[in-house]
């Protein structure tokens, strides 16, 4: 045991040894860099770092197999990065990106430096502009970031995989080399960071582009332009020429001197798209802008939201190399739209604002560099009709009917969350709900049907088919919540026998299922009594349309929460025929007591009742007495049910 020991000491000592210089630290690895583009920005960063074969052998075990399945496993996906063994013995790591222009270059810069998770994490940053016009000269490439920055994730895979390595930071492992710019064929070195720019520039002081989006997807725009009066008198009449070929057609352009500066707008109106963006094309003397709207539902909540996708290239114009050089992006929306979030692509958003008036929400956004800025807007839609039926056959015999009418185009963004909401609420009661669906022309009517035995039955299932919560109404009332829906009533004790009286109140809240969306046509309502009733509203109201019909209340309203109170009467049929059996068993029974009086007397005043000898129990005497006991039975079961309202 004390052999293996100090045969690891020995080791340990030896790779100390090796890797340490004079001052007794370890040797750094240098990172050389080429960057390598063309004037768009095509091209390749190549970073290499060399391992000495002392360092390979023994903090990294001298196993090229290990060292390339660390690095399969480690690379980000965004670079390639191989390691080669060479004829001294040691190993190098080569690492090369590819790209098209500097905004792919940016992205994958950026996903490299998110494996960073350090204090020292940086968001990079990447300028380039090539001009060769009268605004602009020559050329700019500047980083604010340094290839150290694009091997932490090599570092830190270093510092897990290999136990000579554990705890090393990416400064105890590796330091920059030569770094160095290719740039379209010609060679410049670098000190650490990459900055170099040769242009000569009168550049422009601000552009910015306002765009006015309608409900119909059409456009109008203002693109502006302000120039430093330096930039003017430099200039001369090429400055008019320049401004002039700028103008697109059925475009119109006007400037205003200030103190400082000129200001140009260029603008026109009720753009297409594809028009839009050919317009603003020409306008900043580019090819690339983008200007795309996309929308979708929300599957949470009635409402959808609304991306708008903008990308404009200012830099014909401008000098992004200068830090105080910026772009605004400004679009115009109804006030009806939220927003609800506004990003950048490639990193460049500064600042971003929205500010609302009655006719407008007004939302500008400034870049430091030309960028792609994404506003998601969100909105809610707006559902043509909503028609609410009940049909009261009798206190356990309920039917409703909710019916949501939709536009082809609410359709296509909530037509799908109305309908799972629906089918949701019927998987409660699947015997007792129904959900349907219809098409009507270009039109989407979505339905269900609630089959209930009782009132609060029906309360039950309408508040699942609106969503409501289950806390008690005194819970809500004490939050500052709306009311529940609640239907309540029913048939009441009779007061009389003439008639029979029902009441019912039914409130409905559509609030939460309706949420931001507006109701076009209005909610319909119509209760329904069963077959003799008539009714009428209980209270004075303020429905629109309202109206009854017999058994049938109608109203319309564009409030969300509704509370109808009705009641109905209709003839008793029953308790009327118990009623006249009462007074006809009366009446029997008076008029035959009087024609058989005297013969009732004569019974009665025998000191010996013969009901063999007596008249009142022969002929037609004894056919009068059997009607008499029917009516006076008769009168007996009639005043018991009268007395305890059996009708």
């Amino acid at each position: 045991m004390k052999i293996v020991k100090r045969f690891l000491f020995i080791i340990s000592a030896l790779l100390v040894l090796m890797l340490a210089g004079c001052s007794g630290k370890l040797s750094h690895i240098d990172i050389n860099t080429t960057l390598t583009v063309d004037t768009t920005f095509n091209g390749s960063r190549e970073m290499t770092a060399d391992i000495p074969a002392a360092a390979y052998k023994y903090a990294f075990g001298g196993s090229l197999t290990a060292l390339e399945d660390m690095i399969n496993q480690y690379t980000p996906g965004d670079m390639y990065c191989t390691a080669t063994e060479n004829e001294d013995g040691g190993v190098r790591i080569q690492m090369i990106i590819d790209f098209a222009s500097r905004n792919e270059y940016q992205k994958k810069i950026e996903t490299i430096c998110n494996g960073n998770t350090t204090d020292s994490a940086i968001t990079p940053v990447i300028n380039f502009d090539y001009s060769h016009s009268i605004l602009k000269n020559g050329y700019t490439i500047e980083e604010n970031f340094t290839s150290m920055d694009l091997f932490y994730w090599l570092a830190d895979a270093i510092s897990k995989e290999y136990p000579a390595m554990e705890g090393k930071n990416i400064q105890d492992i590796f330091q920059l080399g030569k770094t160095e710019v290719v740039f379209n064929g010609e060679t410049m070195e670098m000190q650490d960071y990459i900055k170099i720019s040769t242009i000569k520039s009168n550049a422009f002081d601000n552009v910015s582009v306002a765009a006015q989006l309608s409900d119909d997807q059409s456009i109008d725009a203002r693109i502006t332009y302000v120039v430093s009066n330096k930039v003017v008198a430099a200039l001369g009449t090429q400055l008019k020429t320049l401004m002039d070929g700028l103008v697109p057609d059925n475009a119109s352009m006007t400037y205003q001197n200030g103190d400082s500066s000129r200001t140009y707008t260029i603008s026109f109106e009720s753009a297409t798209l594809q028009d839009y963006i050919t317009n603003v094309n020409k306008a900043l003397h580019t090819n690339n802008t983008v200007f795309e709207v996309s929308t979708e539902g929300d599957t949470e909540s009635l409402s959808a939201k609304k991306s708008i996708k903008q990308y404009y290239d200012g830099s014909y114009f401008l000098d992004f190399t200068a830090d105080e050089t910026t772009m605004s992006y400004i679009l115009d929306v109804s006030p009806e739209y939220t927003v609800e979030s506004c990003s950048s692509t490639y990193g460049y958003l500064k600042d971003e604002s929205s500010t609302y008036s009655s006719n407008t929400c007004e939302i500008t956004m400034t870049v430091a560099s030309a960028d792609e800025v994404t506003t998601v807007l969100g909105f809610a839609v707006d559902i043509d009709e909503v028609d609410i039926t009940t049909d009261i056959h009798s206190d356990t015999n309920i039917q409703r009917t909710f019916e949501f009418h939709l536009s082809s185009d609410a359709v296509n963004l909530i037509g799908s969350s109305i309908e799972d909401r629906l089918n949701t609420a019927a998987e409660q009661w699947p015997d007792q709900m129904t959900v349907n669906t219809e098409n009507v022309l270009s039109n989407t009517n979505y339905s269900i049907v609630l089959s209930a035995e009782s009132a609060d039955e029906l309360t039950k299932m309408t508040r699942a088919v609106l969503g409501e919560s289950d806390i008690s109404d005194d819970n809500k009332s004490n939050s500052g919540e709306l009311t529940n829906s609640l239907f309540t009533g029913g048939t009441e004790k009779h007061k009389n026998p003439w008639n029979i009286h029902c009441t019912y109140e039914d409130t409905l809240n559509l609030s939460g299922f309706l949420k931001g969306s507006q109701i076009k046509n209005g909610i319909h309502y119509k209760l329904s009594y069963s077959k003799g009733f008539k009714a009428a509203f209980t209270e004075n109201n303020t429905f629109e349309d309202a109206a009854a019909d017999g058994p049938t209340l109608t109203c319309s309203t564009f409030n969300k929460v509704l509370s109808v109170k009705s009641t109905a009467e209709k003839n008793n049929l029953e308790g009327i025929l118990i009623f006249a059996l009462w007074i006809a068993s009366l009446i029997c029974i008076v008029v035959i007591l009087l024609m058989n009086i005297e013969h009732i007397i004569n019974l009665v005043s025998n000191k010996k009742i013969d009901i063999s000898g007596s008249e009142l129990f022969k002929g037609k005497h004894l056919r009068r007495l059997t009607a008499l006991i029917v009516a006076i039975v008769c009168f007996v079961l009639m005043t018991i049910r009268l007395i305890f309202r059996i009708y």
